[in-house]
This record gives C-alpha cells, structure tokens and sequence, in this order.
C-alpha cells in the first residue's frame, strides 16, 4: 500500500507558493525527517543577496551561474551527491541556508503531476506519497487548472519561444503554477491563443 503524507489543503498551499515565489514569506514544507533534495545531486542556485549564506559557505565551492548576471552562483554536489553543506545526516547551515533551499517544495511536482523519472528514488518517492485535502469546490478547480497548465506546457514547449518553457520539472511545474488562472477562465481551446495569451500575461522574468 502506498505511503500517504498529508501535503496540506490545496488553496492554502496555493496561496503559500505563489506567495513563497513572490518572496513575500520563505517556504514552509513539512518535510519531517526527509532530506531527499540535500542528498540528490542538485546544484543550488545562490543569489547575491544571500548574505549569510555566503558567509557559510566556503569560496571555492561556488562558481558563476551560467546565463545568469554576475554574482549569481551555483553550490556543487560531492561524490554521494549530497550537498556540501550537507553533514552528519543534516544542513549544517540551515538557520543561514540560500533562499533556493528556503523555497524549495516538492509538493509542487505532486500538484502539477510532473514527470519524476529524473528526479532520486527517495524524491520521486515523496512527491508520490504527497495527498493534498480540498476545503471546497474552488480548490479541486485550482488543482485541475494548475494539472491543465502543466500538461499544456508539456504538451507545446517548442511552440513558445525559446527559453520560455523550463526543461526542469520543477521549474516548469512552478510555471504552471504561475500561469494556471488562464485554465481557469480561458475560453478557448485554441494552443496559439493561449500560448498569446500566456506570454504576454507572463512574461518570462
């Protein structure tokens, strides 16, 4: 039988992302005693303004951020695949860690029903057992418009212009997040219009 981990009620963990996107509030994920995205080969995007981060961190292993401005740096991964900063079972810089980590939330896979075949075995283990709760019938809408969205971002991305679509599943499932309201009122079923509409409604930042 499949593990269930409560994810929350869907409008509130809507409101909470967008929020956590917006950088009105850092992340609130339960994530309990998982530490699948420290321990799963992912480079860490750490931005100029994370300050204490930076002091944490040890210079050399940072590098530039390819295509992004100057001051934008990524942290590697070790052998394990485990962050560097990963140590004895835990973040030791977790009070300081980047605003990547602090925004990070796998329940992001589970809402968009994204792909996880490139993600860990412990990752794709726990964006499956993510169950989310609906107060009412205007959740379960969100929920299918932000699925809607994803499989059209899917099912399209070489029709929108370059670079606007992610190749990342979780960058591209925080798109459709961002875009799900045009699946909510579009009354079209058009792909060019709505591709119209979603690139001028949102343009990439």
């Amino acid at each position: 039988m499949k593990t269930q981990i409560n994810a929350g009620e869907f409008s509130q963990w809507l409101k909470d992302f967008i929020d956590t996107m917006k950088g009105r509030q850092s992340g609130n994920v339960p994530c309990g005693e998982c530490v699948g995205c420290c321990t799963s080969s992912k480079f860490i995007l750490v931005r100029p303004t994370d300050n204490a981060a930076r002091t944490r961190i040890p210079d050399n292993l940072l590098f530039p951020a390819p295509g992004l401005p100057e001051g934008f740096d990524l942290l590697g991964y070790n052998e394990q695949g485990h962050c560097p900063m990963f140590i004895d079972g835990g973040c030791s810089i977790y009070p300081d860690r980047p605003e990547t980590c602090r925004q990070y939330d796998c329940r992001v896979l589970a809402a968009t029903g994204a792909e996880t075949q490139d993600e860990s075995d412990v990752m794709a283990e726990r964006i499956d057992a993510w169950e989310f709760s609906y107060a009412n019938d205007q959740s379960r809408r969100s929920a299918a418009a932000i699925k809607s969205a994803m499989e059209f971002l899917n099912g399209h991305a070489q029709s929108f212009p370059d670079g606007y679509v992610p190749p990342a599943a979780s960058q591209r499932a925080a798109l459709a997040v961002r875009v799900h309201e045009t699946f909510l009122t579009s009354d079209t079923d058009d792909p060019q219009s709505i591709i119209a509409t979603l690139v001028e409604s949102y343009p990439v930042r």
